[in-house]
């Protein structure tokens, strides 16, 4: 549908039956039902999620901000899995909202989306994208753009994409399981890791750069204070000495 490029929702190229839109069109009844849509991915704030309690609609919700330091990597496979199966089964049972019971006549298009349908709605499409298509970042993002010209992942969630690339559409690598452990937990690779880390890094600089402000304001108010203080002494000495003469 060539003729929603441009407006609050759009068709993703190169993916029948999937949307990528800003909140107020993911909220529109009537428009989701003229699409087939009956899955709507929220990667957005709780309160920009759609509310829909009669309606053949399932809504998956992740709660992020549009930070560049969220971590959308562990985010990434379980909405693809998600989004895949909803485009390519009649019923999707689990991992929705409000799901009660199966549908009749369930409508299979999916929308992504955000508040704006710019950032976190884009990196989840162009995440999509590269692991459906075997895309790099780079081409993945061109082909979105070419769907929705305001599609732009901000800085950190280029990198995590980037990243995504690089671990070939998985983050997590799991060993096999044997018969003194049947279970393994997942193991982060590499990139993923050092990415963690160097956002710990960050996080652990911006609170020292907090606490050297705040210790210098005090610093500050207390040099303040004692200069004050002492005027006020020196005031009340020199009134003194005008009472005694």
């Amino acid at each position: 549908m060539e003729s929603l490029k441009d407006s609050s929702i759009s068709q993703v190229k190169g993916i029948p039956g999937l949307y990528i839109s800003d909140r107020f069109a993911a909220c529109s009844r009537s428009l989701l039902a003229s699409l087939n849509v009956g899955y709507v991915l929220s990667v957005t704030r709780t309160e920009d999620v759609p509310k829909f309690t009669e309606d053949r609609i399932a809504v998956k919700h992740i709660d992020i901000d549009d930070d560049p330091t969220e971590d959308i990597l562990c985010h990434l496979d379980d909405a693809c899995d998600w989004i895949d199966a909803a485009l390519h089964s009649s019923t999707l049972a689990s991992e929705v909202d409000n799901f009660d019971s199966v549908w009749k006549h369930p409508r299979s298009g999916v929308v992504v989306h955000c508040t704006q349908g710019i950032s976190r709605s884009s990196s989840f499409i162009i995440a999509y994208l590269m692991r459906t298509l075997t895309l790099s970042y780079d081409t993945a993002l061109s082909l979105a753009r070419e769907s929705r010209s305001l599609v732009t992942p901000n800085p950190g969630f280029e990198r995590q994409l980037r990243i995504w690339e690089e671990c070939q559409y998985e983050v997590y690598t799991c060993e096999p399981a044997t018969a003194s452990t049947p279970y393994l937990p997942p193991v982060e690779k590499p990139a993923y890791k050092v990415w963690k880390q160097q956002r710990d890094d960050l996080f652990c600089q911006r609170t020292e750069d907090v606490n050297k402000i705040r210790a210098s304001t005090m610093a500050s108010m207390a040099a303040q204070f004692r200069k004050e203080g002492k005027r006020i002494v020196m005031g009340t000495m020199e009134w003194m000495k005008r009472e005694e003469n």
